[in-house]
């Protein structure tokens, strides 16, 4: 008895001291290996002394050895470096799809002897499915970083302890299994060689997407058949293999979910890096994005406030936003749905019309929308205009450039709009091009 604890415990400290890289995932490692250790010293505690330990103790080592062990084995597959959770829940879900299909060949044989109607009946089924999900994880590694001494000492492990567990339950279910007998040599040998695979370095290969995606669709398919085989013909299925069918197909479902989730996450940072956080029009790069595609005859208007700064230093920021709001609602009632209007920053805006749109007509539109004044809460009617630089597009690309020189000799100026007119290269009062 002390021996044997004695080798397990050696296999947790040689775990712990190991040379593997992730030092989370080995001290996971050498924690499951040490709490299987004190399962395994409570049960052979109470099988040679008078003084029963309670079963709890053993009961929750042996069970807590397997998650830590999963869940380590994972920052195997995914470094830390690059972990992320919903690599753990994908890996998961492929252990447990394969393991589902690994049960229904082989569960029938370790359980169907036992009386599962009871809660230690219910703690039997525990032990081989998750023995079926450590083998399956220990192959899912196999495939997806390839095989080497690492990952091959880590297969035969779980194919050993599986192995061991499975041949415990046949011999107990028949009674003739006895404590310290050469069964229990294989739960050794397998935490052995786990501890062993943490001294030899990992493959530095890429896990590929397809092969990932390819695994987790097997899995789910198989879990799904599987729930269909035992609904039409349930006497060829063991039940106890619908356990890990069921929490595959469940897990793919919050698997979906959180995709959706993070789908929708996706478009609303993508909008929103396009958006002026202020007014709710786009923002620079939203709009030069939509002048690169500018087409021949569209306008492009280029708004700067005239009397801005005064208020907004007179009165405040909060009273500046306030502003910059209503001139956003006021122009916004003036475009056409397909027209861009746009916040480029400070107190400019910019415009870019369609090409089916008047040139004259929209630009005089959006300079007789400063003719009245805008109503501040808490400060009252406010009187601002603007200068505006306008130019229509002739293919020949600058035009942001083109209207913002008209708009500064409207500025200087004094005039509320100028055209910038590439014949003169300056700014007229009339549309070069009115159509």
């Amino acid at each position: 008895m002390i021996l044997f604890n004695l080798i397990a415990l050696s296999a947790s400290i040689s775990a712990w001291v190991s040379q593997d890289r992730d030092l989370i995932a080995r001290r996971g490692v050498a924690l499951a290996i040490a709490l299987w250790t004190i399962g395994s010293f409570a049960s052979s505690w109470n099988s040679f002394s008078t003084i029963q330990l309670p079963d709890l103790v053993s009961d929750f080592g042996y069970v807590a050895f397997y998650p830590i062990l999963f869940f380590s084995l994972m920052r195997t597959l995914h470094p830390a470096r690059t972990q992320q959770r919903i690599q753990i829940l994908d890996s998961f879900i492929a252990a447990v799809g394969i393991s589902a299909i690994l049960a229904t060949f082989t569960l029938d044989i370790a359980i169907s002897r036992f009386e599962l109607s009871n809660a230690a009946g219910i703690l039997l089924l525990f032990y081989p499915i998750a023995d079926l999900i450590l083998v399956a994880c220990a192959l899912l590694i196999v495939i997806r970083a390839g095989i080497n001494r690492k990952n091959g000492f880590l297969l035969l492990a779980t194919l050993a302890f599986a192995l061991t567990d499975f041949i415990f339950l046949i011999r107990s279910a028949e009674g003739s299994y006895r404590f310290a007998s050469l069964v229990d040599i294989g739960w050794l040998i397998a935490l052995i060689l786990i501890a062993e695979s943490l001294w030899h370095p990992g493959s530095e290969r890429g896990i590929r997407e397809k092969t990932s995606i390819l695994i987790s669709v097997i899995a789910a398919t198989g879990s799904g058949l599987i729930i269909a085989l035992a609904s039409v013909a349930p006497q060829l299925l063991p039940k106890q293999a619908l356990i890990p069918a069921f929490l595959t197909l469940a897990l793919s479902f919050l698997r979906m979910a959180i995709a959706l989730n993070h789908a929708h996450r996706l478009n609303h940072e993508s909008v929103m890096a396009r958006t002026d956080e202020l007014t709710g029009l786009a923002n620079r790069r939203a709009f030069l994005e939509r002048i690169a595609e500018v087409e021949v005859g569209q306008t492009l208007l280029l708004l700067d406030l005239n009397g801005f700064k005064p208020v907004n230093d007179r009165y405040g920021h909060a009273t500046g936003d306030q502003l910059l709001q209503q001139v956003a609602h006021r122009l916004g009632r003036l475009i056409e749905s397909d027209w861009t209007l746009a916040r480029l920053g400070g107190d400019e805006f910019a415009l870019l019309t369609s090409s089916s749109a008047q040139a004259s007509e929209s630009a005089a539109a959006v300079s007789a929308a400063f003719t009245y004044p805008f109503h501040l809460e808490g400060i009252g009617d406010v009187q601002v205009g603007a200068s505006i630089g306008a130019v229509i597009a002739d293919g020949d690309g600058d035009l942001l450039r083109r209207a913002d020189m008209a708009m500064y000799q409207a500025k200087r100026a004094g005039v509320p709009l100028l055209f910038w007119s590439s014949t003169t290269q300056q700014g007229i009062t009339v549309a070069p091009l009115n159509r």
